[in-house]
């Protein structure tokens, strides 16, 4: 599904548009002039979907970004590097040790089994590739499409939003950080930390974007900022904007 001219929707589960498996986040596809890069990997059941739908776009991904290590997020970036061997799995560095060994309690998967959220077969496959990414570290896709790390630490650690930058518009891959109308996603996590969830949508806020594409529920193509600033006035007032969680 085409959102933009630079940005494709491969995969989307039963928090999103039903395109896949029913534990994936949304799986997009960020195209350039001269290389592509995927935005997180979904559960790891639709990863023939996603390189199937990869390729009809005609290009080959070179770099999967993570938003962070939750399994409907990361769970499929094991397959995907299996499958393309020059990939470069990219996360926050808070969480690239859980995602490299698999560790379910260190990812929270432990308490998403308990909660039924993810099935009592499900495994986390360890992916050893995965490498830190620095806070504003950059990925130049060509054509001036470039891809841009920001730091949101909260919803988990390691959290990463991603500020997509064209000729025309700029863009905010948002994870579980934010979604349409100022929403977040509070858990009851080890790693859900509000004070630092706090501050991560004040820093969000500052961005002047375009559009907004979340892990999950609806996207935002036009005036996306005020989204991010119905967070940010929320957090303002010393309260909390309503979570989907």
């Amino acid at each position: 599904m085409q959102l933009t001219e630079h940005v494709h929707l491969l995969a989307s589960g039963a928090a999103g548009f039903d395109l896949s498996d029913p534990l994936d986040c949304h799986v997009y596809l960020v195209r350039g002039s001269r290389r592509s890069v995927l935005v997180d990997a979904g559960g790891g059941r639709s990863a023939s979907t996603i390189l199937r739908k990869a390729g009809s776009t005609g290009t080959i991904p070179d770099h999967l970004l993570l938003t962070h290590g939750h399994a409907d997020h990361a769970g499929g970036a094991a397959t995907l590097a299996e499958e393309l061997p020059g990939l470069r799995v990219l996360a926050g560095a808070a969480a690239v040790r859980w995602i490299a060994e698999g560790d379910e309690r260190g990812l929270s998967v432990d308490k998403g089994k308990a909660a039924g959220v993810y099935p009592a077969d499900y495994a986390f496959r360890p992916c050893p590739r995965v490498e830190p990414l620095t806070d504003g570290a950059e990925i130049d896709l060509g054509g001036g499409v470039v891809v841009r790390a920001v730091a949101t630490p909260g919803h988990a650690d390691g959290h990463t939003c991603y500020l997509l930058r064209t000729p025309a518009y700029q863009a905010l891959f948002s994870g579980d950080c934010v979604f349409t109308e100022g929403r977040i996603s509070l858990q009851n996590l080890h790693d859900c930390r509000v004070p630092a969830y706090a501050d991560s949508l004040i820093r969000l806020a500052a961005l002047d974007v375009d559009a907004l594409f979340p892990g999950h529920h609806e996207v935002s193509l036009a005036r996306a900022g005020r989204h991010l600033t119905t967070a940010r006035d929320a957090v303002a007032r010393g309260l909390l904007p309503r979570s989907t969680t």
